[in-house]
C-alpha cells in the first residue's frame, strides 16, 4: 500500500529569504552590466560613483534583511519595509539611467509580483500604490526641474497600471495557491490516516493477504503471509504464485473474483483471487489460508461446542447417577442373595466409571481457570510420586526420576499434577511394571523445559497415533478416552505442548521455564 507524502510548504521566513536572494542576484547582474560596454562604446548601465553608491546602499539593505529575517519583526512588517525600500531603490536606479524611458522602471514588477504572492489583497494593492506614488513623485520632480519629456506622463501612467495589474494578478494566484496548498495538506492528512487504517485492517486479517502486480511482483503483504512464504520483499517476484497471475492474465484479466488453490512448500493453500484491473495498480489481491489451519480451526470449534454440550450433560447426569448409587447401596444391605450382590457389583463398577467420565468432562470445562506459578520440579515430582504410589501400590519405588538441577517451570500446579498423573498411569498400565519400567526425565533444551514420561511397553501403533489425543478414543474397554485429550487441553491452557514421540512409549510435555 503506497504512502502519500504530505506537501512541503514554504514558510514565510523562507519566502523572504528567497526574495532576498533575488535581490542579491539582481544586484550582481546590474553591477556586471555596469562594467560592460554596449555597441556605442558606452557602459550598458550608467556607472560611476553614483551607481557604486547605489550598489553599496542596496547591498547594505540586503544584508539587513538577511539578518532580521529570524528576528522579532512580523512577516507583514518585514515584507512592507523591504518592498518599500526596493521600490525606492528601483526609482533611484531609474533616475540614474535616463528616467522613465530607460526601462529600469520595469524592475518594479518582479518585486510587486513577489509581494502579491506573499501577502493578502489589500497589502498587494498598498504596495502597488507605493510604487505608483513613487513614480508620480519622480515625474513631478522632473517636471518641476524642467527635465521631463512630453511622453513621460503617459509612460508613468502605463507603468503604474502595470504595477496594479501585476499586484492584483499575483495576489489572486497566491490566494489560489494557498487554498490549493491547504486542500493538499488536508487531503494528504486524510490519505495518510486512510493508509494507516488500511494497514491495520490488512494486518488484522486472519487470511494471508498478498498483493501482486500483473507481472507477479509483490506490492504488499501482511504478517500472516510471512508464515507461508519465505523472504518476502516488495518489488520482487513471488515464484510460488506466478502461475496464478499468469493464468489470470492469459484469461484476459477478468474482473470477477475466482477461487484458487496452490501448493506452497508442502502447504495446500486455498482462497480467493480478487482482480484490480484498473488504476495505477493493475494486478490481483490474493486471500489465502492453509487447509490444515482451517481443518484445525474447525476441529477446535467443534470440540469447543462438544465440550460445552458434554459439560451440560455431565451436570445433568450426576444427580440421577447419585440416586442410582444410593439405591444400589440400599440393595446391597441384603447379603442373603448372591445374585443380587453380583448385580450390585456391576452397578457399582459402572457408576464409578460414569462418574469418572463426568469428572473428566467437568475438568475439561474448567481448563480456562489457570493459576500459573513458578514450580520447583524436584519437590513437586517427589510429592506426586508419593500420591501415585498410594493409588498404585505396586509402583512404589518403580518410577525412575532423571531431573536436571534447577528445573523450574511456570504452570498451574493442579493442571501439572493431573497431566503427569495421567501420563504416569498410562505408562504404568502399558509397561512391564518392573523397577525402572517407567522413567520421568526433565531437562532444558533451546530455552524450554521438556518433561518426558517413558515406559518400556510396545508403544502406540502407527494407526492409532493420529487419533491418540482425540476425545473418547481409547484402546481399552474400561477407559473413557478423555485422559490424554484433557491432558493436552490443560497443557495448551498453560501455553505448553503435549505430544507423543515414537518409537516406544514416550510422551513429551514442552513448557516455559520460570525465571527468577
Amino acid at each position: 500500500m503506497r504512502r502519500t507524502a504530505l506537501p512541503q510548504t514554504l514558510s514565510p521566513r523562507a519566502a523572504l529569504l528567497f526574495v532576498n536572494g533575488f535581490r542579491g542576484l539582481l544586484l550582481l547582474v546590474l553591477f556586471t552590466l555596469s562594467l560592460l560596454s554596449g555597441g556605442d562604446g558606452l557602459p550598458m548601465i550608467e556607472g560611476g560613483p553614483r551607481f557604486y553608491l547605489w550598489s553599496g546602499v542596496y547591498l547594505l539593505l540586503i544584508a539587513v534583511w538577511f539578518l532580521v529575517r529570524e528576528g522579532r519583526l512580523g512577516h507583514t512588517l518585514q515584507l512592507t519595509l523591504a518592498i518599500a525600500a526596493d521600490i525606492a531603490m528601483m526609482v533611484w536606479l531609474m533616475a540614474m539611467n535616463d528616467g522613465i524611458h530607460g526601462g529600469f522602471g520595469l524592475l518594479l514588477l518582479p518585486y510587486l509580483a513577489a509581494a502579491g504572492l506573499l501577502s493578502t489583497g489589500r497589502y498587494a494593492l498598498f504596495y502597488a500604490a507605493i510604487a505608483t506614488l513613487a513614480l508620480l513623485c519622480y515625474s513631478g520632480l522632473e517636471h518641476w526641474l524642467g527635465l521631463a519629456r512630453p511622453s513621460d506622463l503617459s509612460y508613468s501612467a502605463l507603468l503604474a497600471s502595470a504595477c496594479f495589474v501585476t499586484a492584483i494578478a499575483t495576489w489572486q494566484l497566491g490566494r489560489l495557491a494557498r487554498a490549493s496548498e491547504a486542500l493538499a495538506v488536508q487531503r494528504g492528512g486524510e490519505i495518510a490516516n486512510l493508509n494507516h487504517l488500511n494497514e491495520l485492517i490488512l494486518q488484522s486479517q486472519r487470511d494471508a493477504v498478498v498483493v501482486l502486480d500483473e507481472d507477479g511482483r509483490l506490492r504488499q503483504f501482511n504478517l500472516q503471509a510471512e508464515r507461508y512464504f519465505a523472504g518476502l520483499q516488495r518489488g520482487s517476484p513471488l515464484p510460488e504464485l506466478l502461475p496464478l497471475v499468469r493464468r489470470w492474465r492469459d484469461d484476459g484479466c477478468p474482473a470477477l473474483a475466482t477461487l484458487v488453490q496452490q501448493n506452497v512448500r508442502g502447504r495446500q493453500l486455498v482462497g480467493r483471487l480478487v482482480p484490480v484491473p484498473v488504476g495505477e495498480l493493475r494486478g490481483v489481491v490474493l486471500f489465502l489460508r492453509d487447509m490444515a489451519d482451517m481443518a484445525e480451526e474447525a476441529k477446535r470449534v467443534k470440540l469447543a461446542a462438544l465440550g460445552r454440550l458434554t459439560a451440560n450433560i455431565a451436570h445433568e447426569v450426576r444427580n440421577p447417577l447419585s440416586a442410582i448409587r444410593h439405591a444400589a447401596d440400599l440393595l446391597a444391605e441384603d447379603e442373603s442373595d448372591p445374585t443380587r450382590l453380583r448385580l450390585f457389583g456391576i452397578v457399582q463398577d459402572n457408576t464409578r466409571r460414569i462418574n469418572g467420565m463426568v469428572e473428566d468432562v467437568l475438568t475439561l470445562g474448567r481448563r480456562d481457570r489457570v493459576r500459573r506459578e513458578a514450580i520447583e520440579l524436584a519437590p513437586f515430582v517427589g510429592q506426586l510420586l508419593e500420591q501415585f504410589s498410594l493409588s498404585h501400590p505396586g509402583a512404589a519405588g518403580a518410577v525412575a526420576c532423571e531431573l536436571s538441577d534447577g528445573c523450574r517451570l511456570s504452570f498451574d500446579r493442579d493442571h501439572l499434577a493431573q497431566i503427569l498423573g495421567n501420563l504416569l498411569a498410562n505408562a504404568w498400565r502399558h509397561g512391564s511394571r518392573g523397577p525402572g519400567s517407567v522413567r520421568l526425565q526433565a531437562g532444558v533444551a533451546d530455552s524450554v523445559l521438556i518433561l518426558r514420561v517413558i515406559d518400556d511397553g510396545p508403544g502406540v501403533s502407527e494407526a492409532d497415533q493420529a487419533r491418540l489425543f482425540e476425545p473418547f478414543f481409547t484402546t481399552e474397554s474400561a477407559g473413557s478416552g478423555l485422559g490424554l485429550y484433557i491432558a493436552r487441553e490443560l497443557a495448551e491452557a498453560n501455553d505448553a505442548r503435549l505430544d507423543y514421540s515414537p518409537p516406544g512409549g514416550v510422551f513429551r510435555l514442552i513448557c516455559h521455564q520460570a525465571h527468577d
